[in-house]
């Protein structure tokens, strides 16, 4: 089957984007628009001048929060932040007192009940909620469609979500908003066999969507089911893959299939975007426009760049509930090193994984389950999909879809590479099944870890 020509906007792509989107903005009263006109400056602005702005933001904030809150008010007692620099000697705010403070954290002169509810599950199945004014999210939301045009993509375009929640259009205003304005392609990611693949592919082949966008592991699979059927003819301009680790594998697989290249973002319900790639591929330009990133050890202390460390964000714009050095959850690696691309922002190397994901050895050292799964993948052509969970220290099962038929060649090389990695003392299970599906949330977990210590 031949190639069939890129995807591009169909005719309606124009009227969306020049005429129902500054109306249907106008309408919502959201300044978006106005604020993605700034962002396609700043992301070419002096790095110098934007931390100028970053350190007037940040000490606005922080004196916002501890007059207008009780939570920073206790926290910050006896606390001084006369620099940017400064940032990283104050406390670290931790999942656990988000959780138990929540409406402590609210600033006065704000009524919860008009915010707006960020919830996330969180990777231990705890669910963590925070609340977010309209300011700031029209400033994220301009942010988030600024990083989106990265990839070729223009406003009004289709988007073929292959995401997991067609139910965010059941509602005949969602749905209608849908239809004028964000031309979302709903692909539910909950159930993902060979009929659900099939109608992928062919609403796809129909629609034509300029950009594709998802869970890094439910592209993967979709990639993969494409290719072994021979199907060649989904041709968007670009792929932007989010919401968990993208493996190098991954990474190939998709530009190979569709021919085009893929965009990782990195970002969390309760800040939104924290990082996207260009078309430079490398690495992660932060959201300088939204956050303060730092990469700091297991004392809240910042690192050197290059250095692997937990990732702590700080949100410039949310004044309804400040969200003030806040630990995600994640591994990374940033660099101050300028991008080829010419934009200014630093760039975020390398993300490891969520804490939880760690596998533990019993010498108590410490190995990425993202690294862990994406080596075995590598050296074990006879696995289609792989999750390690560690039920105990010197115990770990491998759940294992099969490529075909599990041969004693596999268990043997299976076996050399566990040991190789973990040492002879490791005690391993190996369960053979047919599909390893999704979370609730439409993310994969490559890796779980039910011990409760982890690094960082």
């Amino acid at each position: 089957m031949s190639k069939q020509a890129r995807f591009e906007g169909d005719l309606f792509s124009s009227v969306s984007r020049n005429f129902f989107a500054p109306l249907w903005a106008k309408y919502e009263g959201s300044p978006y628009l106005t604020h993605l006109k700034r962002f396609e400056k700043t992301q070419y602005a002096d790095r110098d001048d934007m931390l100028k702005w970053q350190w007037e933001k940040l000490a606005k904030l922080f004196q916002h929060a501890v007059e207008n809150t009780a939570f920073y008010k206790e926290k910050y007692k006896g606390c001084r932040l006369e620099s940017l620099n400064g940032l990283g000697k104050l406390p670290l705010l931790t999942k656990d007192e988000i959780r138990s403070r929540s409406d402590d954290m609210i600033a006065k002169g704000y009524d919860k009940s008009s915010l707006f509810r960020m919830k996330t599950s969180g990777s231990t199945g705890v669910s963590l909620e925070l609340f977010m004014d309209e300011d700031s999210l029209q400033w994220k939301r301009g942010c988030t469609v600024r990083h989106d045009m990265w990839t070729g993509w223009k406003f009004g375009e289709r988007v073929g979500a292959i995401w997991g929640n067609p139910e965010q259009f059941a509602d005949w205003r969602a749905w209608l908003r849908n239809l004028l304005l964000l031309r979302h392609i709903p692909l539910d990611t909950l159930k993902m066999d060979e009929a659900v693949m099939d109608r992928y592919h062919e609403t796809l082949r129909r629609k034509r969507p300029t950009v594709l966008f998802g869970h890094a592991h439910s592209l993967y699979l979709f990639a993969k089911y494409c290719e072994s059927k021979g199907y060649d003819d989904i041709r968007p301009k670009g792929i932007i893959s989010t919401a968990m680790v993208l493996h190098d594998f991954e990474r190939v697989v998709l530009e190979r299939v569709f021919d085009c290249g893929v965009y990782n973002r990195y970002g969390c319900e309760e800040v939104s975007l924290i990082g996207s790639e260009c078309d430079a591929h490398s690495g992660l330009h932060v959201n300088m426009d939204t956050l303060v990133v730092e990469v700091v050890d297991g004392e809240g202390r910042p690192l050197p760049e290059g250095e692997a460390g937990a990732i702590v964000v700080t949100d410039l714009t949310n004044m309804a509930m400040p969200v003030i050095r806040y630990k995600v959850g994640d591994v990374g690696v940033l660099s101050n090193e300028f991008c080829p691309c010419g934009r200014t922002a630093p760039l975020i190397t390398s993300l490891q994984g969520r804490i939880a994901d760690y596998v533990q050895l019993t010498d108590g050292s410490y190995v990425s389950g993202i690294s862990l799964t994406e080596n075995f993948h590598m050296a074990l052509p006879g696995v289609k999909q792989l999750q390690i969970v560690q039920e105990e220290l010197d115990r770990l099962t491998f759940r294992i879809v099969p490529a075909g038929t599990w041969k004693k060649e596999d268990a043997t090389a299976l076996d050399g590479l566990i040991r190789k990695r973990f040492g002879a003392t490791m005690r391993y299970d190996v369960e053979l099944v047919a599909s390893i599906q999704s979370e609730d949330s439409g993310k994969y977990r490559f890796c779980i870890s039910k011990l409760g210590e982890q690094p960082f």
